[in-house]
């Protein structure tokens, strides 16, 4: 099931998003590349003239909650036992699209790291299109 993904293009992943997060993360890629898009995506503050909630102004560290999401990604990708309920939920597809993939794998690593799945969406994507390219026995290896 997840092998199957290595057969589908960064393009076809992307265009399972909705329009606005396609045309953001699009251009992301094309001014960053696709490792620095999910880095810039995951790291989003909102508008610059805002004070966030509960009126800390400092700077957040992005780093810990990218290495996070992408050691979860990874432990979703790689059959680790944390994510076994998810992983037969998608089994159990009849037909498993690109957006069922996505939608699946944002939901479960958003309830683990207490993030809205519509945010991660885009980043999964990307790394749905990385893991792909290099296959997910390499990804996994690594």
């Amino acid at each position: 099931m997840i092998k199957e993904i290595e057969n589908i293009k960064l393009e076809d992943w992307l265009s399972e998003l909705k329009n606005y997060q396609k045309t953001s993360i699009e251009s992301l890629i094309s001014n960053y590349g696709e490792d620095e898009a999910i880095v810039k995506w995951l790291s989003a503050e909102g508008p610059n003239d805002t004070v966030p909630f509960g009126g800390n102004n400092k700077k957040l560290d992005s780093e810990p909650f990218l290495n996070k999401f992408k050691d979860e990604f990874k432990k979703f990708i790689c059959d680790h036992p944390d994510y076994s309920e998810e992983r037969k939920k998608l089994k159990s597809q009849s037909n498993i699209t690109n957006a069922i993939f996505i939608s699946v794998i944002s939901a479960a690593l958003g309830a683990t790291l207490g993030f809205a799945a519509t945010l991660l969406a885009p980043a999964v994507a990307i790394m749905l299109a990385i893991v792909g390219r290099i296959g997910v026995n390499a990804y996994c290896k690594n």
